[in-house]
């Protein structure tokens, strides 16, 4: 991919999502993941309410983080996600860091892959109207 289309977005840590040490509990970062996921996928053009109406879900297949620095309450931070793949599948990597220092905390990536509805047909290749956003997005930028 010779061109990249990435979103940050920013947030500051809730306390519902820490722990009693105030440390953002490992399970709350997929939730972080697809916060920025959305984002990217409005950038596109094609978020999940479109990806429904063309016919197809697209569920998380693999999901893979990698915790450097834990998240702390009332952090702000900032969360970037780039798309990697998206022929054959969905492949979006991750990078959480410190909103003021860029202190890199978390990194990870998603799969996913489209499932024609109803039906539940896993396709082997992205739809084509999911191409086709991306090369015009790609295209314009």
């Amino acid at each position: 991919m010779a061109k990249s289309i990435s979103v940050s977005i920013e947030k500051e840590v809730p306390f519902y999502d820490v722990d009693s040490y105030r440390i953002v509990w490992h399970g709350n970062y997929p939730k972080y993941f697809e916060e920025a996921r959305c984002a990217l996928l409005e950038k596109i053009g094609y978020d999940y309410q479109q990806m429904e109406a063309s016919g197809f879900f697209f569920p998380v297949i693999d999901l893979n983080a990698r915790y450097v620095k834990p998240l702390v309450f009332k952090q702000k931070v900032k969360i970037r996600a780039q798309l990697k793949q998206w022929e054959h599948k969905l492949l979006i990597d991750y990078l959480i860091t410190d909103k003021d220092s860029g202190e890199r905390l978390t990194k990870g990536s998603t799969t996913q892959v489209a499932v024609l509805m109803p039906g539940n047909v896993l396709q082997f290749e992205s739809p084509q109207i999911l191409i086709s956003q991306v090369e015009t997005f790609l295209a314009k930028n």
